[in-house]
This record gives structure tokens, C-alpha cells and sequence, in this order.
């Protein structure tokens, strides 16, 4: 077992070493990796302007589920070798592809679920939100060689958006109405409220 250890090790290191190489030698400061980190910049932006601080506690906490499912995902789902990013923000050792775990997916599936807090609208915009990200926005990644489809595709992106924004919304919302009714408080019942 020490000796199937240490071939592990050495194989992860050379990874390492290629994924450290490809990144600062055809990823850093080409006018993909400018798009990508000009996409943080824009959508931590409007993050920031459209974030209503009465529900801040709340969009926070969907921001985090969101994440940690994303960023589970993306690394099965990088570690399985069903996509890569060729080209990445962060340096190449980190596989998983941080604009989207960090900053796009999170932001604006919170955006969305702070601005529409009946489960008809929410979805609508989920559905709308997901579709334009599966099918366009990563079929453009696909054609400046940012991402690299291999066992993954669209369909599979957009259904584990839906259901990511689904169970977080189920979460928050449960959370926010069990806080309401040991406070006592029968009118801040509306999941739609902040969390105090």
C-alpha cells in the first residue's frame, strides 16, 4: 500500500506540474482568461448593486448552498473527466473552474432567488437563467476553447442548475419559516422575509 501511495503521489504531482504549466504558459493573460476575469468584475458588480440588504443574511446563505453544490459537481464532474477548462482565471492546479463556481452560477442564481420569492416566478427565471447557460453561454465557451465537453453536455448542465437552485430554495425557505415560527412571529412567516 506505501508503495501504491507513493505512485499516487508522484502521478498527482506531475499532474500538478502540467496543469501549472499549461496555465502560465496558454492560459494567463490571453483575451479568454481577460473575459473571464472581466465577467467576475461585471457580475460581482451587479451582484453588489441588485443585492437588497433586507434579505441580505438569507441570499448570503442561498449563495452558499449554491456553491458548495456547484463546487461539488464541477469536481466529480472534472475528477470523472466528463469536462475541463482549458482556460481558467485561478492558477491550472486548482481543476475546477472558480468564474463559474465563485462568481457567476452563485451570484446570479441569488439574484434570482432574492428577486423572486413565489415559486412560479422562481422558476420561470431558474428555467430561463439555466437554458441560456447550458445551451448558449457554454456552447460559446466551448467555441473560444474555455471548456472542453467530453462525457458531460448541456441537458445534464441545465438539470443540475434547476435542481440546485430547487434544493436551495427548499432549504432557505424552510430555514426562514422555522426561524419565524420560534420567534413567534405568525406574519414574518413568508419565506420571502429576511432572516433576523
Amino acid at each position: 500500500m506505501n508503495e501504491l501511495g507513493k505512485k499516487i503521489d508522484k502521478i498527482s504531482n506531475q499532474l500538478t506540474d502540467l496543469r501549472w504549466e499549461i496555465w502560465t504558459k496558454h492560459s494567463l493573460f490571453t483575451w479568454q482568461w481577460w473575459m473571464l476575469l472581466g465577467l467576475c468584475i461585471v457580475v460581482s458588480i451587479l451582484f453588489i448593486i441588485l443585492i437588497k440588504k433586507e434579505k441580505l443574511v438569507q441570499t448570503i446563505a442561498y449563495f452558499g448552498i449554491i456553491f458548495i453544490l456547484n463546487k461539488y459537481i464541477d469536481e466529480i464532474a472534472t475528477a470523472l473527466d466528463w469536462y475541463d477548462y482549458r482556460i481558467q482565471v485561478q492558477p491550472g492546479i486548482i481543476p475546477s473552474m472558480l468564474v463559474a463556481n465563485l462568481f457567476i452560477i452563485p451570484m446570479a442564481l441569488s439574484i434570482i432567488y432574492q428577486r423572486y420569492s413565489k415559486w412560479k416566478p422562481f422558476l420561470i427565471a431558474l428555467g430561463l437563467f439555466s437554458i441560456f447557460t447550458s445551451y448558449i453561454a457554454l456552447f460559446f465557451l466551448k467555441i473560444v476553447g474555455i471548456y472542453l465537453e467530453k462525457a458531460w453536455n448541456a441537458h445534464w448542465s441545465c438539470i443540475s442548475l434547476v435542481v440546485m437552485g430547487v434544493i436551495a430554495k427548499i432549504v432557505i425557505d424552510r430555514v426562514v419559516l422555522i426561524q419565524a415560527h420560534n420567534n413567534g412571529d405568525q406574519s414574518n412567516s413568508d419565506p420571502s422575509s429576511p432572516i433576523t
